[in-house]
């Protein structure tokens, strides 16, 4: 349970970095930023819905992702305060002498999951919508770029692994 805490540490810790940097990120496609850019949960959507990105749009699809983004946009500032609150319990607790009372770590942690299963709900239901509103034709298209963005991240996985001897080690 201890390293399980630690690491959600670090990786929220993380997290928080990188929602920062995509808030700077420029739209995927160039052109929506008005429409995705600041209507989407944490300021933008750009990691989640990269789907999107080239994908030949009709005004009425723009207008709907608009209105998709529009009634899912909420203030996220007292979501980062509630994680921000919860890791400055979790850090009093283990930095404090003497034993850690590790029934308030795991309730602590569990408020934490909690808080992370809402948001990933909260994304996939906005991507089923969208995914609603795309034609065959546009998820198809999709489909394809996704298939050659995983086929190089494998090629750049397998080109940054250490070189193996003969026999495999």
């Amino acid at each position: 349970m201890f390293k399980k805490t630690i690491m959600a540490v670090t990786v929220l810790a993380g997290l928080s970095g990188t929602a920062a940097m995509a808030q700077d990120a420029p739209p995927p496609d160039g052109g929506m930023h008005g429409e995705w850019g600041h209507h989407g949960p944490h300021g933008g959507m750009h990691g989640d819905m990269g789907f999107l990105a080239g994908l030949n749009l009709t005004p009425a699809q723009h207008k709907q992702l608009h209105a998709i983004f529009a009634a899912a946009h909420k203030d996220h500032k007292g979501d980062w305060q509630q994680f921000h609150g919860l890791h400055q319990q979790i850090e009093e607790l283990l930095l404090t002498p003497g034993p850690v009372d590790r029934a308030k770590l795991t309730a602590l942690t569990q408020q934490i999951d909690a808080a992370h299963q809402a948001e990933a709900a909260e994304r996939l239901d906005i991507a089923v919508k969208i995914h609603d509103i795309l034609t065959p034709a546009q998820l198809a298209q999709a489909k394809e770029r996704a298939d050659k963005i995983h086929a190089l991240h494998e090629q750049m996985r397998a080109l940054m692994k250490p070189d193996q001897g003969p026999d495999g080690k």
